[in-house]
């Protein structure tokens, strides 16, 4: 997958999640506050896959 399309797809994702707690819940807080934690959770799990896939010896 090159970097363009994984931004475009974090990009729909983050935008779509905002959308949906929006809409749903009628509060831009909320939309904000949801937005960023799934922004901090997918750099989380983005890290952990990178780190997985390390070798322990060249760190």
């Amino acid at each position: 997958m090159h970097f363009t399309s994984f931004c475009r797809l974090l990009g729909l994702v983050l935008c779509s999640n905002a959308l949906i707690v929006y809409v749903a819940l009628d509060s831009l807080r909320l939309a904000v506050v949801t937005t960023l934690a799934c922004s901090l959770l997918l750099q989380a799990c983005y890290f952990g896959s990178v780190l997985s896939f390390a070798d322990v010896d060249d760190l």
